[in-house]
């Protein structure tokens, strides 16, 4: 069930004199991060825009679940891939696109329901209408058992 709104959140970020950062929202684990490679930081940190695409990518599998969940349809799988293109914009450095591939795997049964699911998740998912670019969802539903 849902807490009533608003919801408040909280992230804490904290630098000491060089790279990595560490960013925590307690009670969860603290995680490294800084700028991407391409900005001068390390493959290995979280960079926000790592993080961003992420952000998207967990929302809409969380939302997609929220819903199959009501409908009683069973996930047997998800996977899915952000990937976000970065350019300059009259504002400066902004995501011009990002777009997520999912693929879900649900009995051959509930197809045609868990495909219908997936715009209204897109429809529904708070971080895709938080973000200034569109973002594109392309899924693929499919079951691994025959039909």
């Amino acid at each position: 069930m849902t807490a009533p709104f608003p919801h408040h959140y909280e992230a804490r970020l904290e630098w000491r004199e060089s790279y990595p950062a560490q960013t925590s929202a307690y009670p969860r684990p603290s995680i490294l991060c800084g700028p991407p490679p391409q900005f001068g930081g390390e493959e290995g940190w979280w960079s926000p825009e790592h993080l961003l695409l992420s952000a998207a990518n967990l929302c809409l599998m969380t939302t997609y679940f929220a819903l199959a969940a009501k409908s009683q349809i069973k996930i047997e799988r998800y996977r899915s891939v952000a990937k976000g293109v970065l350019d300059r914009g009259a504002e400066g450095f902004v995501f011009t696109g990002i777009e997520l591939d999912v693929s879900i795997s649900v009995a051959p049964a509930d197809q045609a329901r868990a495909e219908a699911l997936i715009q209204s998740a897109k429809k529904y998912c708070i971080i895709s209408n938080s973000l200034k670019p569109q973002v594109t969802v392309k899924a693929r539903i499919g079951s691994d058992k025959a039909g």
